[in-house]
């Protein structure tokens, strides 16, 4: 993408410059190289990686918060997320920590089913409910390059749950 609009902006010079020579037209064609260049790395998202999910949780405070865990969580990247899944030792239960890209943000609160806002975690975050699944519980929370997701059934006290895990997890970026 930066090399095309690159591309456009040598072409766009012989329009742009017509009749001058190229001495004098200069300027002009690193100024408006310099303006599509500027543009292309404001739009494109950002290909660094996001950090490890699994850094962000110890087992004990997903245990602690939870229930007890059966094992050590797994990794996986999927597109451009990385996942991080806790399996629970009475069967019943699921969490789910994920980063990627805070490019995905706003798309996320628009095809949210019901979300709502909430304060005091990164710089925006929102839980949504039954999006995916009727009885899952999701938290997004922004802060600044990065996006964390945190999924988990529905259950008693379940907002608050994954609150106290979110600022744990976004303390850490």
């Amino acid at each position: 993408m930066i090399l095309d609009r690159l591309y456009v902006a040598w072409t766009h010079h012989f329009f742009i410059v017509k009749g001058d020579t190229m001495r004098r037209s200069r300027p002009r064609l690193l100024l408006y190289a310099s303006l599509c260049l500027g543009s292309a790395l404001i739009a494109e998202p950002s290909m660094a990686v996001p950090p490890a999910p699994c850094s962000l949780l110890t087992t004990a405070e997903v245990e602690q918060v939870l229930g007890k865990l059966n094992g050590a969580p797994t990794s996986e990247t999927l597109g451009h997320g990385v996942r991080c899944g806790y399996d629970f030792a009475d069967e019943k239960n699921e969490f789910e920590i994920w980063t990627s890209e805070a490019s995905w943000s706003k798309a996320l609160r628009k095809d949210a089913k019901q979300p709502v806002m909430v304060s005091g975690l990164g710089d925006e975050a929102f839980m949504d409910r039954g999006k995916v699944d009727p009885e899952a519980v999701d938290l997004y929370i922004r802060k600044g390059a990065t996006l964390v997701v945190l999924m988990t059934r529905n259950g008693p006290g379940v907002e608050e749950k994954l609150k106290t895990l979110g600022r744990k997890a976004v303390g850490r970026l």
